[in-house]
């Protein structure tokens, strides 16, 4: 699919409209290729409109690494002849939800990606999986790493062993407002950015977008989480929901699972620049290491002690 316009539908219906490659500029740093949230996300919409209503009619295991809680064998015999009734997602879980009361769960890691390619396609040297679904298609699972995992069983046993119940909310959710960011972060005596990396605390941000939100917000990452004004709640959760909803507006910086790349590589402002001119003032862009992550952001637009520009007014959130 060289020109991302369209793809043949799964089985019979209409052809799937993709959206037109744009040119992207290469990323900076550690993390370039690490599927956040919104790329997670636009993997698990497309797998809803291509893959929900599908049956698995096979599967191959390249890599047993790569299939947690089971053998391959055991895994490819659970998984064969399963219909496909829902896709979902948990922080950067894809959970497939399966007839007979299973779940498929797949975790991209670090490099992990997800492609629907006709049987007989070239597959990635770094295939860990492939599931074959009826109408001829299959799903490539790979990872340059190696570190992607699957794995299959009952919904409930499933979310236990993967401890979905500890995660905490997801931050794309319409109950993650500005109020219940409050309360998340209130007696949290860490930096700002180790508590919003903290997936128990909040599910849904990752390293790329954390230092993205707090840049929009214009709050320095080292903060003390609960040390915010109630203004500053309200314009970090603003700055979450907008890096958040961006991304997925325009379709992540990986490819989807059509293999179309994603526009939002070079809508990055400070992430991955040390020392390039923030876009907003041109103060080179500060970066250590916050929590042991890589962390970037601007002293002047985030001071460490003093408001942001343009605060809104006062707020009465605690």
């Amino acid at each position: 699919m060289p020109d991302g316009r369209t793809r043949r539908p799964p089985s019979g219906g209409q052809p799937v409209a993709l959206p037109r490659i744009l040119p992207t500029f290469q990323c900076v740093g550690e993390d370039a290729r690490v599927a956040e949230v919104p790329e997670v996300e636009i993997i698990v919409r497309d797998l809803k409109q291509a893959v929900v209503g599908r049956r698995f009619v096979d599967a191959q295991v390249l890599v047993p690494t790569a299939v947690r809680f089971a053998s391959p064998e055991d895994f490819i015999q659970k998984l064969r002849g399963r219909r496909v009734l829902a896709a979902d997602r948990r922080a950067k879980f894809m959970l497939l939800t399966l007839d007979e009361g299973q779940t498929l769960a797949l975790h991209f890691m670090l490099w992990g990606e997800l492609a629907l390619r006709p049987v007989g396609s070239e597959r990635p040297p770094a295939t860990l999986v492939v599931l074959t679904l009826e109408g001829d298609d299959e799903l490539q699972f790979s990872d340059t790493l190696g570190y992607a995992r699957v794995a299959l069983g009952p919904t409930q046993w499933l979310a236990a062993q993967l401890k979905l119940e500890e995660l905490g909310p997801e931050a794309l959710d319409d109950t993650f407002t500005p109020e219940l960011l409050a309360r998340l972060l209130r007696r949290r005596r860490s930096p700002l950015k180790t508590v919003l990396l903290n997936q128990r605390v909040l599910a849904g941000l990752g390293n790329r977008d954390a230092d993205e939100s707090l840049w929009a917000s214009g709050i320095d990452p080292r903060r003390l989480a609960s040390s915010l004004s109630p203004s500053e709640i309200i314009r970090l959760h603003r700055g979450i929901r907008d890096v958040l909803e961006e991304g997925l507006r325009l379709r992540g910086t990986q490819r989807d699972l059509f293999g179309v790349k994603g526009k939002a590589l070079h809508r990055r402002n400070i992430f991955g620049k040390p020392g390039a001119p923030c876009p907003r003032c041109t103060t080179p862009v500060s970066h250590q290491r916050v929590g042991g992550r890589n962390t970037h952001w601007c002293a002047q637009c985030q001071p460490a002690d003093g408001p942001a520009p343009e605060a809104p007014a006062q707020t009465s959130l605690l």
